[in-house]
């Protein structure tokens, strides 16, 4: 079977650094898959799901967006977080999405709105993954 190289990397280091067979990840035309052997590509990542497939193994992540680089077989994702769906903390994430509609509520200039707006958006993200994987009490 065709593989790719892959490595992510998030703030805290190297996440993930091995052959895959596929990748699914969220852009803001929606997700894409990656197989081997994909044309080259860069592209941003919004809020949402990472979704890898090595050795056999499905790995999920909740990202907060990023960067794509795809050429060469080899594809680098360098995201802004990328947090292991089973360490999501469900209440923590409840919280920052409440404190960011409070602050978008009470935004007294653009930029506020614009930065607690984005920051909504990430909770909602990590919400629909906890949705998508059964593992949202709400």
């Amino acid at each position: 079977m065709n593989s790719f190289k892959l490595k992510l990397i998030a703030p805290d280091g190297v996440k993930y650094e091995h052959e895959a067979f596929e990748a699914i990840l969220p852009t803001p035309q929606g997700q894409i898959t990656i197989l081997p052997n994909h044309m080259p590509l860069i592209s941003l990542l919004s809020p949402g799901e990472i979704i890898l497939k090595i050795n056999g193994t499905e790995h999920v992540l909740a990202t907060e967006g990023g960067i794509v680089d795809i050429a060469n077989n080899e594809v680098k994702i360098l995201a802004d977080t990328a947090e292991d769906v089973d360490s999501l903390d469900q209440l923590r994430i409840e919280e920052a999405k409440k404190e960011a509609e409070n602050i978008l509520a009470a935004a007294r200039d653009d930029v506020e709105y614009a930065d607690a707006l984005a920051n909504l958006e990430k909770q909602i993200a990590k919400i629909n993954v906890l949705k998508r994987r059964r593992k949202y009490r709400g």
